[in-house]
């Protein structure tokens, strides 16, 4: 009987396909609508609420700020819970909350409405979101996690395309129309894939990656108490360690430029006489070439080093934010430049970012670790906006603005040497070995 129920076990750790992959597609398709809705595609949307509304580039941008700000200072909060109460429970609630916040801007008149409906999405965005799915992608990967990270960011390569359709639902319903049934759209297919997360591999029979044993992690040094290695930071130890606060400044660095991107870029396109269609055209082959990037950069990563490919990302991302600088539909090999260049450093980056925090620090309290980093971050979020919509009211372009935006970045390189390589990454490490 006993080896009956060995046997059993041993099924379950080695099915066909390992449940943790069923995770990483759901969350695929759960990034692919966070961006193509939330982050990317809203921004669609912004001229045609001037020209109606009337209200300044300045004001808008203030929203999002404001929405960016919300959501950062709820992270620590949401990042216990998802390591409490799991990331299913929280997954949940979010897609709800974030979609009644969609049908509320669909029906904005006001100014206080426009900052009600960001209140909302941000409040939904704060209680899990894309955090609740990388979460348990944290859990169920140990040596692959760059790839399954990667496999996620693709979604979020595919949100960028996801522009088309948003914008093609500008053209038949109108602004309000297409928000509220984007609005719509997001709910139905996101409570379903919220269904499929599961906290940890081992309650169901597993190990990380579908390995027949656990992982070997432990710390390179001996603690200072002389007690045993573990796998894991608490909470106390992270907040108090010289990594957690350069990772944090560059993530700061990062989400201060990024936003600018995820607010203005349409906005710049249009300025600078791109079309409707034409804008949308070159995001959205900005998303497919990042599809195939971050997928490569997952692969990289996992062979030359998660920190290291983490930190020449800002390099990358400094040049493309000057080529970004003076795209316009005349010169368009300038649109070419800024994908070989920003494209390559962002597909880098937003692998490597979801992994590193449990590359430095473990995975038992990865949500809650990442949580306290959020807010630091989120001060560049509400700062970048808001910086690009004064200069583009001032000058009435955004080019000093985006340019600015090269030399910044690279403090984040800078920021990140200076962190130290991670001790928890497994980089190099074969199957039951110890990381040394």
């Amino acid at each position: 009987m006993q080896v009956q129920t060995e046997s059993a076990v041993a099924t379950r750790r080695r099915p066909r396909i390992f449940y943790g992959w069923y995770i990483v597609a759901a969350g695929t398709i759960s990034a692919f609508l966070h961006l193509g809705i939330f982050t990317e595609g809203i921004s669609i949307f912004i001229k045609d609420v001037r020209n109606e509304l009337g209200w300044s580039l300045t004001a808008i941008s203030v929203g999002f700020s404001l929405k960016s700000l919300e959501s950062g200072a709820l992270s620590p909060l949401s990042g216990y819970l998802i390591d409490r109460i799991g990331p299913r429970t929280m997954a949940v609630v979010s897609t709800l909350v974030m979609g009644v916040g969609l049908l509320i801007f669909s029906q904005m008149h006001t100014l206080w409405h426009f900052y009600l409906a960001g209140a909302v999405i941000a409040l939904g965005q704060g209680m899990g979101g894309s955090a609740a799915f990388m979460t348990a992608t944290m859990h169920w990967f140990y040596r692959k996690r760059g790839m399954a990270s990667a496999v996620i960011a693709m979604g979020r390569g595919w949100g960028y395309v996801g522009v088309l359709p948003l914008s093609l639902l500008l053209v038949v319903l109108g602004w309000r129309g297409a928000v509220a049934a984007a609005a719509i759209a997001f709910m139905a297919m996101s409570l379903p894939l919220a269904l499929t997360l599961r906290h940890r591999p081992e309650p169901y029979g597993y190990f990380p990656d579908g390995a027949s044993e656990p992982p070997q992690i432990v710390r390179n040094e001996a603690r200072a108490d002389g007690s045993q290695p573990r796998d894991s930071f608490t909470v106390a130890e992270a907040l108090k360690s010289w990594p957690f606060w350069m990772i944090a400044i560059s993530n700061l660095v990062y989400s201060f430029t990024t936003q600018i991107q995820h607010v203005h870029m349409i906005p710049h396109l249009r300025n600078e006489g791109f079309s409707i269609p034409a804008a949308a055209t070159v995001v959205a082959v900005y998303g497919g070439t990042q599809v195939v990037v971050r997928l490569i950069a997952g692969w990289v990563g996992d062979r030359i080093g998660r920190h290291r490919l983490f930190m020449f990302s800002f390099l990358l991302l400094a040049m493309g934010w000057v080529a970004l600088a003076y795209v316009s539909p005349s010169a368009l090999w300038v649109v070419g430049l800024f994908y070989l260049t920003f494209g390559a450093g962002q597909a880098a980056h937003t692998v490597t970012a979801q992994t590193i925090v449990a590359d430095y620090f473990g995975t038992r309290r990865y949500a809650t670790i990442r949580g306290f980093m959020n807010p630091i971050s989120v001060l560049g979020g509400v700062m970048g906006p808001i910086f690009a919509g004064v200069l583009f009211d001032v000058f009435g372009n955004y080019r000093l603005a985006l340019t600015l935006l090269g030399p910044i970045s690279l403090l984040g390189f800078l920021v990140l040497i200076m962190a130290g390589k991670p001790t928890l990454s497994g980089e190099g490490e074969q199957p039951g070995t110890s990381p040394h």
